[in-house]
């Protein structure tokens, strides 16, 4: 039997869905990932989402995320909301279900358009803290929602060398050893942001991040320059919607993300191409 992908996006953040009901794929991900996010030899894609069989009863499915240099990632925002309505479509959970991330069991709805996640609550939550980015002092916020985020606030977006300097931060010796997710955010109004991400794993800017646009909007909303609900323009001209809330100890929680989940195609991987690389073929 050929392997059959689907190729889906989330506001522009586009990935290759596998469905393994076995489980057998797990342990060539690293490879296949590589292989099938090559954008000239390959399908095409920011990262590979496996949607396998879940590890405990409940959850309907597990999604498995892996970078598109094989990294693998805990989590990925727009990539979970493409796995909900590819595992709707395959019958896997009707509108509404849980399913298992390597950043723990998440609950999400699909609607027409829009999926919305219930996403992680945020952890690691620092303050400002001047860097030294190739000789000039920025100011970078960090925060995790499921996936560790530099947040750094520019007048114009649009005026940003979001690979250069992206690169530069994502890479910086603060963040190490993990390395950092870079956005560059320009605030429009209290209830809007204009978001740019540097991710790493694609190592360059993707045109949409759910969770850098949850990172963006938690750390403008603790500054005071926005309250929820935020809308998140992002650099694909699609908007993604963040929600949350926050405790009486200022924690976050409560957080959501919704917005566009697309599947583009489906099909089947050919066998001699998967042969010559030696990935599996079914």
């Amino acid at each position: 039997m050929a392997l059959r992908f689907a190729r889906m996006h989330g506001a522009g953040n586009d990935f290759v869905i596998l469905h393994d009901p076995a489980g057998r794929l797990a342990g060539d991900r690293a490879a296949l990932a590589r292989a099938l996010c090559d954008r000239r030899r390959g399908i095409g894609g920011d990262g590979l989402i496996l949607i396998g069989p879940p590890s405990t009863s409940g959850p309907a499915f597990s999604m498995t995320y892996v970078n598109a240099d094989g990294g693998d990632a805990e989590m990925c925002g727009n990539g979970a909301r493409c796995a909900l309505r590819r595992a709707a479509d395959l019958g896997l959970l009707t509108r509404e279900g849980e399913f298992e991330t390597g950043a723990g069991v998440l609950r999400g709805r699909v609607d027409d358009r829009d999926v919305r996640l219930s996403m992680p609550n945020p952890t690691d939550e620092r303050p400002a803290r001047i860097l030294d980015v190739e000789g000039e002092a920025l100011q970078v916020f960090s925060i995790d929602t499921g996936v560790p985020h530099a947040v750094v606030f520019v007048d114009d977006v649009l005026a940003v060398d979001a690979a250069a300097r992206g690169r530069a931060v994502r890479r910086h010796a603060s963040f190490a050893p993990r390395g950092t997710n870079v956005n560059f955010v320009q605030v429009l109004d209290k209830g809007r942001l204009r978001v740019r991400t540097y991710e790493r794993g694609v190592e360059g800017e993707t045109l949409a991040c759910g969770t850098g646009a949850v990172a963006s909007a938690l750390v403008s909303s603790r500054l005071g320059l926005t309250a929820p609900p935020v809308s998140v323009e992002t650099q694909s001209g699609e908007t993604l919607q963040v929600g949350f809330e926050s405790g009486p100890d200022s924690s976050f929680h409560g957080v959501t993300l919704a917005g566009p989940a697309e599947l583009v195609a489906t099909g089947a991987i050919d066998d001699g191409w998967l042969s010559r690389r030696a990935l599996p073929t079914t």
